[in-house]
């Protein structure tokens, strides 16, 4: 294990090699008078490892506790650990054997704080002889203080002449850029757009298009429908208020979890089931140990002032228990009035239409589309262009 420096860095940085006992495990602490990053750390650590297989496939040479042990300060783990995940690489078919020998480390990191740098399925060793296939060996983990400094990962250096390619991490100071505002699906002003949706039409076709003009015909018509929507929807900024105990690893957790957990639905496969549950139990678990941290934060600083204004925060205003006006002179008339308030009546339930056989490609009708759109749940999450079902629906209603 080697690690080469530049001088003009050696002017500047102060740079300490550590090695844990192990031939294979090699760290570099560098440290700084000046603080890092613009943040207050002045020093961070590298941890260069390279892994190989033992009798045991469960166990390699390096064990995943000395990677990743919890610092107060940025670390960043890189080397070739010999290890394939459905995390690293979505796209690969995986045998037991490499999901049994890749769950430790990612179930360690993933508790210690860690999250993963690499594009999924971004490979980093090209075999130069031989059958076997691309792979994502070369891995790299950034704690909780040193993943908001990472800026890029990639790969566009020249060939060494290895079969593995040379990665480039950039580090830098967080970004302090706003984020957007987001838009209040449930504050869209109907009465508004109700006419103007009913009045909207889609630009003809293109005669005889191709597959890119077809694209961009059905792009620039979206578009424009989806700007209409927005021009009349409110939109917010989130607050300091709003879950203050979040931090960018959580998201970079969340994301990996939807996406391990997207794939393990499209693939049944119970090595993807394996990685999706072990990326959901270190999401949920880093969001305990966010939500802990915090709320320790809290009461270390609390004041009774402090306290009161929490629980206003948390229980809000408490709401009425019977209605305000109801409009009953007679006992009779009272009773039906609180009946009809908290047991209303239900709407009765029709079975969604059985759609035809599509064996002509026919156009789809309007029924067709509304019964499709009945069928989301107006709780989940929106696609892409980050408008929720229910504004769908509601545009459906108005112009189907």
């Amino acid at each position: 294990m080697a690690a080469y420096l530049h001088m003009s860095f050696l002017s500047n940085y102060t740079v300490l090699a550590r090695f844990k006992g192990v031939d294979d495990v090699l760290a570099l602490d560098v440290s700084s008078h000046e603080p890092l990053f613009g943040t207050a750390f002045h020093s961070f650590r590298v941890i260069n490892a390279y892994s190989t297989n033992t009798a045991d496939h469960r166990v390699h040479s390096v064990l995943p506790e000395l990677l990743f042990p919890v610092l107060g300060f940025p670390l960043l783990v890189v080397g070739d650990l010999n290890i394939h995940n459905p995390l690293s690489d979505p796209l690969r078919h995986f045998s037991q054997r490499e999901i049994l020998s890749s769950i430790p480390y990612f179930e360690t990191a993933a508790e210690s704080g860690f999250a993963l740098i690499n594009p999924p399925g971004e490979y980093t060793r090209f075999p130069l002889v031989g059958k076997a296939r691309p792979s994502v060996l070369d891995l790299a983990f950034a704690n909780p203080a040193l993943f908001p400094l990472v800026k890029n990962w990639e790969a566009s250096l020249p060939s060494t002449d290895s079969d593995h390619i040379p990665i480039t991490i950039t580090l830098a100071a967080p970004s302090l850029k706003q984020k957007p505002p987001r838009p209040r699906w449930a504050d869209t002003d109907t009465e508004t757009l109700d006419p103007i949706v009913k009045g909207f039409k889609v630009p003809a076709a293109p005669s005889c298009p191709t597959p890119p003009q077809l694209g961009q015909w059905m792009s620039e018509s979206l578009n424009r429908l989806v700007a209409l929507l927005k021009e009349h929807t409110p939109v917010s900024r989130l607050s300091h208020c709003s879950k203050p105990w979040w931090t960018p690893h959580l998201s970079i957790l969340c994301r990996e979890y939807h996406k391990a957990a997207r794939t393990a639905r499209k693939q049944v496969n119970q090595h993807m089931r394996e990685g999706a549950g072990t990326s959901k139990a270190g999401y949920f678990k880093a969001i305990k140990a966010a939500k802990n941290k915090h709320w320790s934060s809290i009461l270390m600083t609390a004041t009774p002032q402090s306290l009161w204004t929490a629980m206003r925060f948390a229980y809000g205003r408490a709401q009425p228990r019977f209605p305000s006006r109801l409009g009953a002179e007679t006992p009779q008339q009272m009773n039906d009035v609180l009946l009809e308030h908290f047991f209303p009546p239900k709407e009765p339930f029709s079975p969604p239409p059985r759609l035809r056989p599509n064996k002509s490609a026919p156009p789809l009708r309007t029924d067709e589309i509304a019964s499709a759109l009945a069928k989301c749940s107006p709780t989940s999450a929106p696609g892409p262009d980050g408008i929720h079902y229910c504004t769908w629906t509601q545009g459906n209603k108005i112009n189907p």
